[in-house]
């Protein structure tokens, strides 16, 4: 099977073997969060989530003390499925114009998965105007286009870390 690497600036290195991403990970050049992508089926995952290297970043104990006769045999679950990212990357021209038209309201937030800084914004654009004599409308509005401007620039990413697709 041949793998590439994702590296930060979303370039794709390989493709190589899973001989050379053990050997990488052993050298630390490959590291639990970096991002692989499977050839054959075009499938994202983190290097943490392939059993062959899981070996590597979790090796098994050196020594196991015997157990007591009246201790119970518990099974020990070794690997855990991989992990899925579920949906489809989110849209930067979606989440751009949400931040132009209804960034006083944080709605550009929510749709990219940072609920709690929405409900900020969404505070700021209604709850809090009469306390603050109309301030904090303005306030949302502005740091809402300039969120707006940054997700259509490329600037921003979404709450699980993926950068936002065109």
């Amino acid at each position: 099977m041949a793998y590439s690497i994702i590296g930060a600036d979303e370039r794709e290195y390989g493709p190589v073997d899973i001989d050379m991403l053990v050997k990488w990970t052993i050298e630390g050049r490959v590291v639990e969060r970096t991002q692989l992508k499977d050839h054959e089926t075009g499938r994202r995952f983190l290097a943490c989530d392939m059993a062959e290297l899981s070996v590597v970043f979790n090796p098994p104990p050196a020594a196991v003390a015997p157990r007591p006769k009246s201790q119970p045999i518990i099974p020990a679950y070794t690997s855990y499925p991989p992990a899925v990212y579920a949906g489809p990357q989110r849209s930067r021209i979606v989440a751009g114009i949400f931040g132009i038209l209804l960034g006083w309201l944080g709605v550009h937030r929510f749709y990219l998965g940072y609920t709690t800084i929405g409900v900020i914004q969404l505070l700021m654009g209604t709850v809090l105007i009469p306390f603050t004599c109309g301030v904090s409308i303005i306030a949302a509005a502005i740091w809402g286009i300039v969120e707006g401007i940054l997700c259509l620039v490329g600037g921003m990413r979404d709450a699980d870390g993926r950068p936002l697709s065109i």
